[in-house]
């Protein structure tokens, strides 16, 4: 702790003395103090304070006097009189220019709506560490694992507002116009072993597929600093919030087993069957931090990259397998990595078009709890992970 302090003041100090202008040199040899009145005053020391301010001081009294007030040829000689004055123009012409800047930049308050695709999928595993009523064991990670789709196409709107010049916040949503997501794929490790014949734990033994209807929201916050700018560059910081919410419908089993030969001398061929035979929901809550860098090209065209990341990810999922009464609840928490890509173009004022790219990867685990038939059967490690890739093209206003 007091090497951390140490460190700030350290920081502090430096700052302080390389944001402050330092006059040395245009202190009056003859602590007088010329006015362009006329006026001569008699100081213990006159000095070049800031471009703005002309101190002089008398015992423990000073007083100030503005640039314009003051003979400064007369007073701290020529040199130190051209340097001020040459300081007080530079600086007047960038705030001559700052106006202009702030007219030349695109607008960050606007609001956009985009037709996008949503690809990849969310694939949970258990295994590990079981736990029930009558004891404990440990089994092959994974004992089984069930892959969902997440193909389908969404609409997407947002709005963002531009405030105190720096800051951004925004708001979004995307939401599934289509809900054909693709197939299901449920694979089992070890089934045969855990029924008691003498097979291994770590062949795949049963396999499916089945059709995937989801319903699919993703809500994001965001608040956003521009903590740098220059020419065309500017750098960004922020805070986000992302929610998402996975509803699935899993209908039209096609199930065969791929170690049956292998173990049986025989070919168990596929089973069917119609109909709903499962569901699963998961929500996923992503608290994000950010950085990203923006660049502007001739006016029209500009782009921005960030990289966001979240060590407090939490998932929750809920799988009811209807064939077998059984229901399977989780709790899990682990991180994220949050990548987006934009590319914007402005062929009017107020109209634009924006090209996106979202990638996100996350990965959380926990423990699950089943139930069947309403009772409760065990507890099981379980793992989480998502990879999703969102592109979309927007039409936007800004104003």
């Amino acid at each position: 702790m007091k090497t951390k302090k140490t460190l700030w003041a350290v920081l502090l100090l430096w700052l302080i003395v390389t944001t402050t202008p330092v006059y040395s040199a245009e202190v009056s040899n003859n602590e007088l103090l010329y006015l362009k009145n006329g006026l001569v005053v008699k100081c213990d020391k006159a000095w070049i304070a800031s471009k703005d301010t002309i101190r002089c001081r008398k015992g423990h009294r000073e007083k100030l006097y503005s640039p314009d007030e003051v003979d400064l040829k007369k007073t701290f000689g020529e040199s130190a009189a051209r340097r001020l004055e040459e300081e007080r123009k530079a600086w007047e012409e960038k705030e001559l220019l700052r106006p202009m800047a702030k007219v030349s930049r695109r607008s960050e308050s606007y609001i956009t709506a985009g037709i996008g695709r949503l690809s990849g999928d969310t694939t949970y595993q258990i295994g590990g560490t079981i736990v029930h009523p009558l004891g404990s064991s440990q089994l092959h990670f994974p004992i089984s694992e069930l892959e969902f789709p997440l193909d389908v196409w969404m609409v997407s709107i947002e709005g963002s507002k531009e405030f105190a010049e720096k800051w951004k916040v925004s708001a979004g949503v995307k939401k599934n116009i289509t809900s054909d997501a693709g197939k299901m794929k449920d694979s089992d490790w070890g089934a045969y072993y855990l029924e008691g014949y003498p097979a291994e734990q770590n062949t795949l033994d049963i396999y499916s597929e089945s059709t995937a209807e989801l319903d699919a929201l993703i809500i994001d916050f965001n608040l956003r600093y521009r903590f740098y700018e220059k020419s065309n560059w500017s750098f960004i910081a922020g805070l986000g919030y992302t929610r998402q919410n996975f509803d699935y419908a899993i209908s039209n089993l096609d199930q065969w087993y791929p170690s049956s030969y292998y173990y049986f001398g025989e070919d168990r061929g596929h089973d069917y069957a119609s109909g709903k035979v499962l569901t699963y929901k998961i929500t996923y809550t992503i608290p994000y931090i950010e950085i990203g860098i923006q660049r502007s090209f001739k006016d029209k065209f500009s782009v921005e990259a960030s990289l966001g990341y979240s060590s407090i990810v939490d998932a929750k999922d809920e799988d009811v397998h209807i064939l077998r009464a059984m229901v399977s609840e989780a709790d899990c928490d682990g991180d994220a990595i949050l990548f987006s890509f934009k590319a914007r173009f402005d062929p009017s004022r107020n109209w634009f078009v924006m090209a996106e790219f979202d990638y996100t990867k996350l990965e959380v685990d926990g423990k699950s709890r089943t139930y069947v038939d309403g009772e409760y059967s065990h507890t099981i490690d379980q793992e989480i992970k998502s990879k999703q890739i969102f592109a979309v093209l927007s039409v936007g206003y800004a104003f």
